[in-house]
């Protein structure tokens, strides 16, 4: 093959790929957007939100929390509990403590969101995640030291 038959194959070849990757780029933000869009499409949205401070006591449930839309699940908290966090830059808000049970050792806050598949855990801060109409999150204060970490009761 020629040398520039295989420039030009070359050439063709990066121009595809970059266009399959523009796509899925393109594809992702589109839904993106639209689950945005709907979830503060309505002046106020109600959610249900879990907390359990791992001691043995079943979690206290917050359900039919009523929130403006495009609220924030740290903002949604922080309406049924007393929250105090640490803001990272480019990372988000960190939960340092909820209702005064702090972070401590292995032990730490993490967020979690109920979904058609069982639990999901949170994979923004919460600062980050905007709360949508009926979705349900329960806050963990759980030990860490095992990946993954296990999911809610």
């Amino acid at each position: 093959m020629s040398m520039q038959r295989r420039t030009l194959l070359f050439a063709v070849l990066g121009l595809l790929t970059w266009g399959l990757l523009a796509s899925l780029a393109a594809v992702y933000y589109y839904y993106s957007y639209n689950d945005l869009l709907t979830k503060i499409q309505k002046p106020i949205v109600l959610i249900n939100i879990g907390i359990d401070y791992g001691n043995g006591v079943p979690a206290k449930w917050f359900n039919q929390t009523r929130i403006t839309a495009g609220s924030t699940l740290l903002n949604a908290t922080m309406l049924v509990a007393d929250v105090e966090y640490t803001v990272w830059p480019g990372s988000g808000a960190f939960v340092d403590s909820i209702d005064n049970v702090t972070n401590s050792g292995s032990y730490y806050w993490l967020w979690w969101m109920h979904t058609t598949y069982g639990w999901s855990q949170g994979q923004v801060a919460s600062d980050r995640y905007i709360v949508g109409d009926n979705e349900t999150y329960y806050w963990y204060y759980e030990d860490t030291s095992t990946f993954p970490a296990p999911s809610p009761p």
